[in-house]
């Protein structure tokens, strides 16, 4: 069946589970969902959704009714307003939608955060997963022999491995862009500003722009936060400029003041800022494990998702650089592969229990390349989306983290987590390091079971 025809069988059944047509108030979408007020919500047939191929779950939201159908919402979307003679409407922006997020409270705020780095992240996770599955497969190929690390046949392919992860401030801005509806274009080319080579080869040099601004230059480079906050500016200064600049020259000024105000701006105060929020929380973390011991690794443990949801992963570098130099081991690795383990069993739960064919296959390719240490693929691909196995990914590596910190487990370098390099986790407190991960991987996988994980416990 082609894809059309499927939307339309799809649309033709949605449209009976809701009641018909004439039972539709007002109907509109979000970034999986679509979202449907009703005349009589008697008329609605939820126990139907078992039926439905293509529909992942349907609940109640409030008043409104939400029937969950993934990353093709759009072009379903469009396919029930076509044959129903519906309205299309704007998207949801969940940022500001009264209707599911009404007050304030620290469980809202958490989820408008979790709903826009979610619509952020979401698009760009093809390309994560391409470059995060080749890390993998490369490591395995070296760790079984078949492949030289010293060759230009490993250093090409290596390279490639790498680059979606070097440019994701860049593949983060296009996508912000679009989620702060400004041109994703402009937002890329002001976040490529950021990463220069150029600048970032005059890490921690400072200069006086226009002899008055200091902008201190530093490396930008595969983190996240500096992106989304410029891109978030940026779309101000747009909006700005289309109210003000005449049709006429709004090709040539517009483009123009935006990427120059943005990049002056970014260089200046926002990604400083981002970089400053990175450094805080790794020194924060570093902190309690080292003040609170066993309690500082299970929140070491605990954290580190939100760490890698948002870039901050990197800040954690010149710690471990530190670690290594003074002490001759890394105390943070150990902690961070409770986590990477934890997520790992999360995504091979999900493999096990679930119906969709791209959710098994997801789960699968990235749970095995999660236990090598290659974590994006599993957290934005999975992790990211489903609340449960956010929930359960926590409390695994708080689990284990908490043994790590109770024996101060050792880790000799920089490497892939909890498997991929575990030659250097082999020292006096290698039998703690085994006992921390795999008692993440069992705590992980027990809370999957008592959270009863299903494919409808979609996130977003």
């Amino acid at each position: 069946m082609e894809k059309k025809e499927r939307y339309e069988e799809l649309a033709a059944q949605v449209l009976d589970l809701v009641g018909g047509k004439d039972n539709i108030a007002f109907f509109t979408h979000c970034v999986t969902r679509l979202r449907f007020n009703l005349k009589d919500k008697g008329r609605a047939k939820k126990g139907d959704k078992e039926k439905i191929s293509g529909v992942l779950g349907v609940q109640w939201q409030g008043d409104q009714l939400q029937v969950i159908v993934g990353q093709s919402v759009g072009e379903v979307y469009k396919m029930i307003c076509k044959v129903s003679g519906l309205k299309e409407e704007e998207p949801i922006n969940e940022n500001l939608d009264e209707k599911t997020n009404k007050g304030f409270s620290i469980k809202g705020l958490f989820s408008i955060l979790l709903n826009t780095l979610s619509s952020i992240l979401a698009p760009i996770i093809p390309a994560i997963v391409a470059c995060g599955l080749l890390q993998g497969l490369l490591y395995s190929a070296q760790s079984l022999g078949w492949i030289d690390a010293t060759t230009d046949t490993y250093n090409f392919f290596f390279t490639c491995s790498q680059a979606a992860f070097y440019f994701l401030p860049i593949l983060v801005a296009f996508s912000a862009a679009k989620r702060f509806k400004c041109n994703p274009y402009l937002a890329a080319a002001t976040v490529a500003i950021l990463m220069h080579p150029s600048f970032a080869a005059m890490a921690g040099t400072e200069i006086k722009l226009f002899g008055i601004l200091p902008i201190t230059y530093a490396g930008y480079s595969s983190t996240v936060i500096p992106a989304i906050l410029t891109v978030y500016f940026q779309s101000f200064i747009e909006k700005l400029c289309k109210k003000f600049v005449p049709n006429m020259i709004d090709i040539i000024v517009t483009p123009l003041i935006t990427v120059l105000v943005s990049s002056i701006v970014g260089w200046a105060l926002i990604a400083p800022i981002g970089g400053w929020i990175g450094t805080f929380v790794a020194e924060g973390i570093l902190w309690l494990y080292t003040t609170l011991g066993a309690l500082g690794g299970a929140i070491c443990g605990a954290v580190y998702p939100f760490m890698l949801m948002t870039g901050m992963q990197v800040a954690m570098s010149p710690i471990t650089v530190q670690n290594l130099a003074t002490l001759g081991y890394d105390f943070i690795y150990p902690c961070t592969a409770c986590s990477n383990a934890a997520m790992a069993v999360c995504a091979l739960y999900i493999f096990w229990k679930s119906k969709n064919k791209s959710t098994k296959s997801m789960g699968l390719s990235t749970g095995i390349t999660g236990l090598i240490g290659v974590t994006e693929p599993v957290f934005f691909g999975l992790i990211a989306k489903y609340k449960k196995a956010l929930i359960a990914t926590m409390v695994g590596g708080a689990a284990g983290g908490l043994v790590m910190g109770a024996f101060t487990v050792q880790y000799l370098s920089f490497g892939f987590v909890p498997f991929g390099t575990i030659v250097l986790a082999m020292t006096e407190t290698f039998s703690y390091y085994l006992i921390g991960v795999g008692v993440s991987m069992v705590v992980a996988f027990v809370m999957m079971m008592l959270l009863k994980w299903r494919d409808t416990d979609e996130a977003v």
